[in-house]
């Protein structure tokens, strides 16, 4: 074969070749498809976050026996909206009325106040796919309201004017005793203490009838005004040496009455009711030798 001819065939070859790299042969390489854009990683959480409740608001700390308040609760989640997460509001008495972040509760109708009560929100999220049960995934979160101070206030006022005024008819009782409930912030504690141990000094109580009129609670909610119908019956024990003419001097031994409307005073610290002060006003005239019994006030 001659050199030309040869070079023909080298040529030819060469041809075949190149073609069958452009025609993609049965031996060529696979083409490289193009590279997609660069997508930055999101930064997201690796795993399905539980909701995470901030904090539940209430629009009063306090209530009355079968009153309401409203709770409002404050949720977030990462990857679900809220509005498809599941709240469920629970307390262990009262009522609960309505769903979702808000709800009111019915503080309990007969029991012992004041007490302290709460209500517990359980949020549940459920994500991905159900498995062979029908069965999502879910992450439980939970948290539990401030705590509501619960009051019968008419019912707690009455009751403390009438063990103040039954244990002051008790002459065997100490005034520290009679001023349990009486705040320390009011002057007419100080001032009650010493018109009780004057009266223990210069009487002898022997019987009382005590009846409460009325209890009238302030707009504001922190006083109070308390009316107690009462008369008292008491032997004159005593005469002061120092005021021979005394009114009670020459009445020592004998018994006297006096009757009337005692009216109190309340004011509402540190979370309850206290009382403040009370005064006497006579229904008819006082007996002269009683005219002390209540204090110099």
């Amino acid at each position: 074969m001659s050199s030309r001819s040869r070079g023909v065939v080298a040529g030819c070859a060469l041809a075949l070749v190149l073609a069958a790299s452009a025609c993609g042969g049965a031996h060529s390489a696979t083409p490289v498809a193009p590279q997609s854009p660069s997508v930055p990683s999101s930064g997201g959480p690796s795993v399905n976050l539980a909701p995470v409740i901030e904090g539940i608001a209430l629009s009063s700390e306090r209530v009355e026996v079968d009153n309401e308040i409203t709770l409002s609760a404050s949720v977030k989640d990462d990857e679900t909206p809220v509005e498809q997460l599941s709240l469920a509001w629970k307390a262990d008495a009262g009522s609960i009325s309505g769903d979702g972040a808000s709800v009111k509760w019915r503080a309990p109708k007969d029991v012992s106040t004041p007490a302290d009560y709460t209500v517990a929100l359980t949020v549940t999220e459920r994500y991905g796919v159900p498995d062979a049960s029908g069965v999502r995934p879910q992450n439980v979160t939970t948290a539990t309201s401030p705590v509501i101070r619960v009051h019968n206030s008419p019912k707690e006022l009455g009751d403390m004017s009438l063990l103040f005024l039954s244990d002051f008819a008790k002459s065997t009782v100490p005034s520290s005793t009679c001023l349990q409930n009486f705040s320390d912030s009011c002057r007419g504690k100080a001032d009650e203490r010493g018109d009780i141990d004057t009266n223990r000094k210069y009487y002898l109580i022997l019987s009382s009838s005590l009846d409460l009129r009325s209890v009238s609670i302030g707009s504001n909610k922190t006083n109070a005004n308390m009316t107690v119908a009462c008369a008292f019956t008491s032997r004159i024990v005593n005469c002061s040496n120092s005021d021979p003419s005394s009114p009670a001097c020459s009445k020592v031994g004998s018994t006297e009455s006096v009757k009337g409307d005692c009216v109190l005073t309340g004011v509402y610290e540190q979370k309850r009711w206290w009382l403040c002060d009370s005064r006497f006003l006579s229904k008819g005239l006082i007996p002269a030798a009683m005219r002390g019994f209540f204090g110099s006030r």
